[in-house]
């Protein structure tokens, strides 16, 4: 009997069988085909529109006057970057364990866990998708017969992080006074739990992944404070649901948009101080993206074995 061929980077439930396989034969391979002009164009759009924003506070040259408030808690969003990535790293560490338990002891090492994400940052930069992060943490890990096992963990552990991202944006939309939106979102959520829950290596990778959403929330918080996009007091009950808001949008483009879009989503969500919200969120790159992504373009390939 001839083997039925289907892609097994996930486990899925049935009932989303044909969704996933329209998705893997049509959306796909046409995201595939425009990539390029899908994050180029993204990004020119979200220029544009953050022009247009930014026109009605000062236009461009507003942030040219946008200076660092609080520099205690600009030194709080730069401390927080180690400890970002180190949770990151260990997300990614565990998750080899948890998907590679056949493989040598050297691919579990502290040391290429962290080689492997940073080189994962900057390929993620420099490609044409998001899953490029994963690509290139598998590449670099330099034992291509666990390709595919490190492949799926990688899956669940990104899909984990877009998951608590969209769950702290249910609470935020009704911080917002958005109750419709916000039982739309839960409800989505409470399937998606339901459906990860049962399985312990998802369990222990969301947990992962909220403990990173909130260091990098709390960076975004502090460096919006910092700019003087967000006064201390209003941190939380302003700041918390915005951010949130922010995350969830980014999070729904699935081509990359390293500069604009969050910026252009940064201005929507919030209504005031606006030229410091814009530098803040890119700050928050620099920190988060950009050096990460840099310094996995400078260290050398990690010789393993």
């Amino acid at each position: 009997m001839k083997p039925v061929t289907r892609p097994n980077y996930m486990r899925m439930p049935r009932w989303a069988h044909p969704w996933y396989e329209s998705f893997h034969k049509k959306v796909q391979p046409w995201l595939q085909r425009h990539k390029r002009t899908l994050s180029w164009g993204t990004t020119l759009l979200a220029v544009a529109a953050m022009t247009h924003v930014l026109a009605s506070h000062g236009g461009w040259a507003s942030l040219s006057q946008v200076h660092v408030v609080h520099p205690g808690w600009l030194a709080c969003t730069v401390a927080m970057v180690p400890l970002n990535f180190a949770l990151e790293v260990a997300k990614w560490r565990r998750l080899k364990l948890v998907h590679l338990e056949d493989a040598p002891e050297h691919l579990h090492t502290w040391r290429c866990s962290w080689h492997e994400v940073l080189k994962g940052q900057a390929w993620s930069v420099l490609g044409p998708s998001r899953m490029v992060d994963g690509v290139g943490r598998v590449a670099h890990m330099g034992a291509p017969e666990y390709a595919k096992k490190a492949a799926k963990a990688f899956g669940v552990g990104a899909l984990s992080q877009g998951l608590v991202t969209y769950a702290m944006g249910v609470p935020a939309l009704w911080m917002l006074g958005k109750p419709r939106l916000c039982l739309a979102l839960a409800a989505a959520v409470v399937v998606a739990l339901v459906w990860t829950g049962s399985r312990p290596a998802w369990r222990e990778a969301l947990a992962w992944s909220t403990s990173r959403y909130l260091v990098f929330a709390s960076q975004y918080l502090a460096c919006l404070v910092a700019m003087g996009g967000l006064s201390v007091q209003d941190a939380w009950s302003e700041g918390f649901p915005r951010i949130a808001g922010v995350w969830c949008v980014t999070t729904s483009v699935p081509w990359p948009t390293e500069l604009g879009l969050r910026e252009l989503a940064a201005t929507w969500a919030f209504d005031d101080h606006i030229p410091a919200v814009v530098a803040a969120t890119f700050v928050v790159w620099l920190c988060n993206r950009a050096a990460p992504a840099s310094l996995g373009l400078l260290i050398p390939r990690a010789h393993v074995g």
